[in-house]
């Protein structure tokens, strides 16, 4: 592979992390995405991290310095590395992006003002793909009052609300916007039941930038959101926001035709979710979907009575 442009102890230990990085993984015989799912994390993160694009969280070279047997050569580089992110944040801030000279007082969503605040939110990039890397890196790295929170809180539930009825381009700008106010209080002290509900608030936010960057006709920028998604509700520990990270999965293999993904996916969602959930029916349903079109009628026939049963057991599903 070829080496890092520049050995400047100022900039490149960065690279010479992704140097180590990628050569550990093809001594080992791997892919970005076999060393992604063996650590846990997605294969674009993993090169992201390789190309020295993003700044890699702690936990995802801990868990490659354990999977490639690096014996802790990985996790001190790390450290100067991250060092080094640290020191080109405090010394190169980066000019305020567009659109970002909103008069005082814009609302961010939960009754703040916030246009007028500098803050970490002004160092996500503008590339939706990159954003949603940096997030969850944000996330793992992580007083909040409790109004605020709450705020944050129903703001996605109206967004999650309004968007079964708004055209995506218009509602994704807010939902970004919503998401990197999040990524600032993430950035803040927090007990670990804040860093819980917002990690989870975070997470849906993630997962419908997901499908409104899909319906826009962004596929990439829609797999990076619900990968983000998915390891929000990982570190969450919330069973439904991950299966329907993995439902969605599921419902792209069956739009590309990719059958038996599907269904392998449909089951692993159902696996996930919590049992009488919204999250389980449309998992059951993808299922008998891909079954239907493989031809195992029986199959999807029991399937679809699956999704039935289990939608009758769900609080509310009548009126939903």
């Amino acid at each position: 592979m070829p080496e890092p442009r520049t050995l400047d102890p100022a900039t490149s230990f960065t690279a010479c992390l992704g140097a180590l990085l990628r050569r550990l993984r093809t001594l080992h015989g791997l892919t970005l995405a076999d060393l992604g799912r063996r650590t846990g994390y997605d294969g674009s993160y993993v090169g992201a991290t390789e190309r020295a694009a993003v700044r890699p969280s702690r936990a995802l070279i801990e868990r490659c310095d354990d999977t490639l047997q690096a014996g802790g050569a990985l996790r001190s580089l790390w450290t100067l590395a991250d060092r080094e992110w640290g020191t080109r944040a405090a010394h190169h801030p980066p000019p305020p992006g567009p659109g970002r000279a909103a008069g005082p007082g814009a609302d961010d969503g939960a009754g703040l003002a916030v246009a007028t605040r500098p803050g970490p939110a002004a160092d996500l990039p503008a590339d939706p793909v990159l954003e949603a890397m940096e997030l969850a890196r944000q996330a793992e790295a992580s007083q909040l009052g409790e109004e605020t929170l709450a705020g944050l809180e129903r703001a996605v539930g109206r967004l999650r609300r309004a968007a079964e009825a708004a055209p995506p381009e218009e509602l994704i700008p807010s939902v970004r916007a919503r998401r990197r106010y999040a990524g600032r209080l993430l950035d803040g002290p927090l007990t670990l039941r804040q860093h819980r509900r917002l990690l989870v608030a975070t997470g849906w936010l993630s997962l419908l930038l997901a499908s409104l960057h899909d319906d826009a006709g962004d596929r990439e920028a829609a797999e990076a959101d619900r990968d983000t998604a998915f390891r929000l509700a990982c570190q969450a520990d919330q069973a439904e926001l991950a299966a329907l990270a993995v439902e969605l999965l599921a419902s792209w293999a069956l739009a590309d035709g990719r059958l038996d993904d599907a269904l392998a996916l449909a089951r692993t969602g159902q696996d996930l979710a919590p049992p009488a959930s919204l999250a389980a029916v449309r998992l059951a349903l993808d299922e008998a979907q891909a079954l239907a079109s493989l031809g195992q009628g029986e199959e999807a026939a029991g399937a679809r009575r699956l999704a039935a049963l289990t939608r009758a057991m769900v609080p509310g599903a009548a009126a939903s």
